[in-house]
């Protein structure tokens, strides 16, 4: 006999989860048909009560680390999402504009880019990004953490040793996974990014993206949901059928596989590595955060009965807010490449004097902490140009300079660096660091 069951599912924190439970109660015999609504955290299931019971489908579903509840039959089961209408959208979307718009003078009114511009200057990027890889290591328990339980059930009989190898293979497996994938983002943001106008929009709508998906994990709303994207079925079928096995590889097969399950904030640091258009730095970006979310997933099996969905709601919320900073961060460096530099160091300073020597105009200009000194370099045009960089000191962000207009970029070692180009024409030549956060220019005379 058919029956068809509503269902309230408690712990659905995103897309992957409802791709998770679909998939794993899909597979069990006797189920029809499974549709889950992550955002309501409610479900619809058709299954023969011949062939399994509810009680059945319920104990899958736990195995997840969810918990499900039946709906009372007098509760109607109903999604909150509706259509909405296209006028609606119509006076939404310039009205939502407007507000962007005014939040974004008065954050630039009032110092917001700079603070920003200083986060960044002093590498505080990576400092960032790891806060959310801890904070994330919740959320990942909530959404993995039945994966883990099972391919750990197996190693309880085996010898102490093998308790932590499975955790050691699974954490490696993301490692690895992780980092690949945000270098290969990064490749593909440095090969679209080649154009300075080009990778200025990139790191804008990067950045938008970021704050939306912040926003996400803060609001719940059917809009943001919507931002992200679903694991494809073929990788959580194969996830499944990896999770049990008594071999090796299964917990490494499932980590690697990890990475394409895209969770709200693993999607958030994956449009920053995007966005770093490198690929040793979208690389790191994406280890660093890795690296964030292990101690959590490796120490689970004590603290998960212990954590509640509320508890893990606002640590995602936490989250959200890092996640948003990071986003208006990129956003800066959207705006500084189109010229709009909002460090109080990009302020013109005393410019530098020229010698003539050996037929090149030699300009001197030393890095610290603070920037570019000085940051107004004065040449001639038709002159060959010594560019003496005397690093003293630099971050993650100042560690090479680049000069678009002349396609130089060029990674800077402790002590002087020189660089030689030859300004063909009058007015202002800009170099930043590669991140286009901290600023300097030439200007070019005849």
């Amino acid at each position: 006999m058919l029956k068809k069951v509503k269902i309230k599912i408690e712990g659905i924190h995103c897309q992957s989860c409802k791709t998770m439970i679909e998939t794993a109660v899909y597979s069990l015999s006797g189920v029809l048909r499974i549709n889950v609504d992550y955002y309501d955290c409610r479900a619809e299931i058709e299954y023969d009560e011949s062939k399994i019971s509810q009680a059945k489908i319920f104990e899958k579903i736990k195995e997840l680390n969810y918990r499900p509840a039946e709906i009372s039959k007098g509760i109607e089961f109903k999604k909150t999402t509706s259509k909405t209408s296209p006028f609606l959208i119509g006076l939404l979307v310039p009205l939502a504009l407007a507000v962007l718009i005014g939040v974004y003078f008065l954050f630039a009114k009032y110092g917001g880019f700079e603070i920003l511009a200083a986060l960044n200057e002093q590498n505080i990027g990576y400092g960032l990004i790891f806060a959310i890889g801890l904070l994330a290591g919740f959320h990942c328990i909530g959404m993995c953490g039945g994966l883990v339980v099972a391919y750990s059930a197996f190693a309880i009989k085996k010898e102490k040793k093998q308790l932590v190898a499975p955790h050691l293979q699974y954490n490696g497996g993301r490692l690895i996974s992780y980092t690949l994938i945000g270098g290969i983002l990064g490749g593909i943001g440095r090969f679209f990014g080649i154009n300075p106008v080009f990778t200025g929009l990139v790191m804008l709508i990067a950045g938008g993206l970021m704050v939306l998906i912040g926003l996400s994990f803060i609001i719940k709303t059917p809009l943001l949901e919507k931002l992200k994207i679903k694991t494809p079925d073929f990788i959580a079928k194969y996830l499944f059928k990896q999770q049990n096995s008594k071999h090796a590889k299964g917990p490494f097969v499932i980590g690697l596989l990890n990475g394409f399950m895209p969770c709200g904030p693993l999607q958030a640091m994956q449009l920053y590595a995007l966005a770093s258009g490198s690929f040793s730095k979208g690389a790191l970006s994406l280890a660093v955060y890795a690296l964030g979310t292990i101690p959590l997933m490796f120490g689970f099996g004590v603290f998960i009965s212990k954590i509640s969905d509320r508890f893990v709601g606002k640590i995602i919320k936490i989250s959200g807010v890092l996640v948003i900073i990071l986003g208006l961060i990129m956003i800066s460096r959207g705006f500084a490449n189109f010229g709009y530099d909002f460090s109080s160091r990009s302020q013109e300073q005393a410019g530098s004097t020229v010698k003539i020597e050996n037929g090149y105009q030699e300009v001197r200009m030393d890095l610290t902490y603070f920037g570019y000194d000085p940051n107004i370099l004065h040449v001639k045009r038709g002159i060959p140009v010594r560019w003496i960089i005397n690093v003293k000191q630099m971050s993650g962000c100042t560690n090479a300079v680049r000069i678009d207009e002349y396609n130089i970029y060029r990674d800077l070692q402790y002590g002087e660096n020189i660089i030689k180009f030859t300004p063909d024409k009058t007015g202002e030549v800009k170099f930043s660091c590669w991140m286009k956060m901290v600023w300097g220019k030439f200007i070019v005379t005849d």
